[in-house]
């Protein structure tokens, strides 16, 4: 007979970077698993917390008690604990940090205390009269903390002592969520005709029965699906997923952002019916709980959801699909930074089932690794139906011809006069027209033409991007805003004058230019409300709109046939940012905007206006090359010793006074060099840069440096990184953000 486990190692949804020890009590032993979530004492708090391991012993001596169970089942089965335990090591996270990304947000609730009244008291202390009285206004309970703050009196917990004492009161511990009740969430519903059956062409049918062999098989591998734009991955992921279904087993599909891909989840639920779950961080709590708890109970086929959906508590993994991998939108920034698509290739790993990564314009280390061999290439070089790629032209605006707008005043040069005849051409065809340019608002920021003044954020290194409609000057970093002045604040001057242009500035234009066009807008200021995506994506695919504007949120996921003209201004924007995959991201963006052309049975036309007419990506760009582009960007990377030569880990320090941070950053930098040179194995293979000073310098009114460790061992390089909580201890001033493969430089 084995020893009844005494202990249990506890992971706590927090900042907490290890397990804590707790003692199991008599009559939990039995029903104790791991990944149960559980409720303990941590000082005067009661919390949530994660059962990681059971223990017959433990050297800790002093153990306080777990204080009873939250649920009857597990949340989190071994393969996701396993894989949190190597996210937490590799991307050198806190546990408890990874733990509670995995869980809806009620799920990781610190313990509430509540005031239960029991029976009527002969209250003495005029406190204690006051007690009651909120008691019987609330329906005889109260949180303590609200009761608190609405007495604010010294003698409160005295009057609270007397009133348990005596039986009249209770203070109960609850955690919120934990006798919730799990109702259904909504069926999804989707658009008429969305579940047809596309018969697939011969390259379709290759790669599918490619993965269905690894699905009948067994076992892990990892596909890239490189297709070019409206070559038809979706109906290849439908047809695994379905195959996954018959093997009584559940699929998760990722996409960058849910609420853009309207058409995809019109499929899912046609082809599911009422056995699609969704999350995504746009749910409410309430919903992410129902729709979290139908999954885990195994009440869905398939999952869908922006990058968190890799965590879905799916109980029998059978495959995950990873649609438009190369999005930037897979890698979180803030708090737990990882990258969903190689999480995704880890616990396909882990649970022993195949990855399917889908793009037209893979990232490079993605399909570096086809090279390498260690993912299976599978390609579709043609659109369905045989369709042609889009003719792709290029506007110079170096030259003076394209330089002269049509309509808007001379200084502008973003309507050039072979666009503006392009879209009226449309217009009398009745043809849809996309105009993509990644900037909101109306100007870049507004500069004071007497003498040069800028108006810039109160809390970051930026300027104030200038939107008309609602006359503000706005940090699209930080979200401060201030009414426009009608004067300068410098000189006081009448000259403040916007400089650059918005997609609301070629909104203004183009409504000027073609009055009875039907023009929307679809930004951040535009779909700011519930719904408000979905119902202007609805209106552009039923063609209720004759030319949208908008920013990179139009270039994802929408197949409307009757787009025949895509035009991108300004198209080089993002090739002068001071990041080593600008050049990757212009090519990925350009693409894939371009790929919104020609997808039904009238050929579609891309018109490029750029300054950098002949940069590689341009180039390649036109004649839909890819693997050209991709030979010269490695090329690039090679030369200058960036990924996927080499890893990277980023050290970025931000406080809030900038002598403090910098000081920090310089003592960071000495501690990892005076390492570096005690470890002979460390030293020539990991480069250190900087400390500097973070392209934008400041953020939310704190000061920001960094340093780049590079190396071409990824155990070595996160050895180094890991040392760095270490050399800075517990700051209080100046934070630490450890940020491994970085995607975001500045």
């Amino acid at each position: 007979m084995n020893p009844r486990a005494e202990f249990a190692r506890i992971v706590v949804p927090s900042p907490i970077k290890e397990a804590l020890t707790y003692r199991v009590p008599a009559g939990l032993e039995s029903a104790l698993v791991p990944g149960m979530r559980v409720l303990v004492p941590l000082g005067k708090r009661k919390v949530t917390g994660i059962v990681l391991e059971l223990l017959h012993e433990s050297t800790v001596r002093e153990v306080k008690e777990v204080s009873g169970l939250q649920d009857n089942r597990p949340v989190l089965d071994p393969s996701l604990l396993q894989l949190a335990q190597w996210i937490a090591q590799y991307y050198l996270a806190p546990l408890g940090q990874v733990i509670g990304a995995m869980l809806p947000p009620a799920m990781r609730a610190e313990a509430r205390r509540t005031v239960v009244a029991l029976s009527a008291a002969d209250a003495a202390s005029g406190t204690e009269r006051r007690i009651f009285e909120l008691l019987q206004r609330n329906s005889g309970r109260l949180e303590l903390k609200r009761l608190r703050d609405e007495l604010r009196r010294r003698d409160l917990s005295q009057a609270l002592a007397r009133l348990q004492a005596c039986g009249a009161i209770e203070i109960r511990e609850t955690v919120p969520g934990s006798r919730r009740r799990q109702k259904e969430p909504p069926h999804l519903s989707g658009a008429p005709g969305a579940g047809r059956r596309l018969t697939l062409n011969a390259e379709q049918q290759k790669a599918f029965e490619a993965i269905d062999r690894r699905l009948l098989g067994g076992g892990f591998e990892t596909f890239l699906v490189h297709g070019v734009t409206g070559s038809g991955k979706t109906e290849i992921y439908l047809r695994a997923m379905e195959r996954v279904r018959e093997q009584g087993r559940q699929s998760v599909i990722l996409v960058p952002e849910i609420s853009l891909a309207p058409q995809l989840l019109d499929r899912l639920v046609a082809r599911f019916p009422e056995r699609v779950g969704v999350l995504h961080s746009a749910l409410t709590a309430a919903e992410r709980w129902n729709h979290w708890w139908r999954i885990a109970r195994g009440e869905v086929d398939v999952v869908v959801g922006a990058r968190s959906a890799i965590f879905a508590p799916v109980p029998r993994l059978g495959l995950i699909v990873v649609d438009e991998e190369h999005d930037p939108s897979y890698k979180q920034e803030e708090g737990l930074c990882y990258n969903a698509r190689d999480v995704a290739v880890v616990r396909g790993k882990i649970s022993g089932c195949p990855v399917v990564l889908g793009s037209a314009t893979p990232a490079i280390e993605t399909y570096e690794n086809c090279r390498q061999k260690r993912f299976r290439l599978l390609e579709l070089t043609k659109r369905i139906r045989e369709r042609p790629l889009p003719r792709i032209q290029i506007a110079d605006l170096r030259s003076a011809g394209a330089s002269e707008p049509a309509g808007p005043p001379p200084e502008h040069r973003l309507i050039s006069p072979q666009l503006a005849g392009l879209l009226e051409s449309n217009l009398r065809r009745s043809k849809q027209s996309l105009v993509f340019l990644n900037r909101r608002g109306y100007a870049n920021f507004l500069q004071c033409r007497s003498c040069g003044y800028v108006l810039r954020c109160a809390h970051c290194s930026v300027t104030l991007t200038y939107h008309q409609q609602k006359n503000t000057a706005h940090c699209h970093h930080c979200d401060f805003r201030l009414p426009a002045p009608d004067t300068c604040p410098g000189c006081g001057w009448p000259t403040l004058a916007g400089i650059g242009a918005g997609t609301e500035q070629v909104e203004q234009w183009l409504r000027r230019l073609f009055p009875e066009a039907r023009v929307e807008r679809m930004d951040r200021d535009t779909t700011g409300r519930r719904g408000s995506h979905e119902r202007l994506i609805r209106s552009w695919e039923s063609g209720e709109i004759d030319i949208l504007i908008g920013t990179q949120m139009i270039t994802k996921g929408h197949d409307v046939t009757g787009v025949t003209l895509v035009a991108a201004l300004l198209a080089d924007l993002s090739l002068n940012l001071p990041d080593f995959r600008a050049a990757e991201r212009t090519f990925q963006l350009l693409s894939q905007v371009a790929g919104r052309a020609g997808r039904g049975d009238d050929p579609g036309t891309v018109i490029v206006q750029t300054y950098a007419p002949d940069h590689y990506a341009i180039e390649h760009l036109v004649g839909h090359d890819y693997k050209g582009f991709f030979d010269a960007e490695l090329e690039f990377r090679r030369e200058l010793n960036y990924p996927p030569f080499c890893r990277l880990v980023q050290l970025r320090l931000d406080g809030p006074r900038a002598d403090a941070v910098e000081a920090k950053a310089r003592e960071l930098r000495r501690q990892l060099d005076d390492f570096r040179r005690r470890r002979p194995g460390l030293r020539g293979q990991i480069e250190i840069l900087g400390p500097a000073p973070a392209p934008i310098g400041r953020l939310r009114g704190r000061y920001r440096w960094q340093l780049l460790l590079k190396g071409k061992q990824p155990s070595s390089v996160l050895e180094l990184a890991g040392l760095a909580p270490q050399v800075l201890g517990s700051s209080r001033s100046v934070r630490l953000h450890i940020d491994v493969d970085p995607y975001n430089m500045l």
